[in-house]
């Protein structure tokens, strides 16, 4: 017969994950979470301040007319 030592003890194998996320893991969610959000809201405002630009540029107030002067 062959010994093959003693048995492996699986006891405490589950808690590794009961302590919450990683520091790493909520930083990376985190920094994706602002990403979004920066590009959401880039999507949203665009539009708005073009349209904005647009009709300021029809009345006749062109920023680009004020630069370099």
């Amino acid at each position: 017969m062959t010994d093959f030592g003693k048995p492996t003890d699986f006891s405490g194998r589950g808690q590794s994950g009961a302590h919450g996320p990683s520091v790493a893991a909520v930083k990376t969610a985190l920094l994706l979470a602002l990403l979004i959000a920066y590009g959401l809201g880039f999507a949203i405002l665009y539009p708005l301040v073009q349209t904005s630009a647009a009709k300021s540029a029809a009345a006749g107030n062109d920023p680009s007319f004020f630069v370099g002067s």
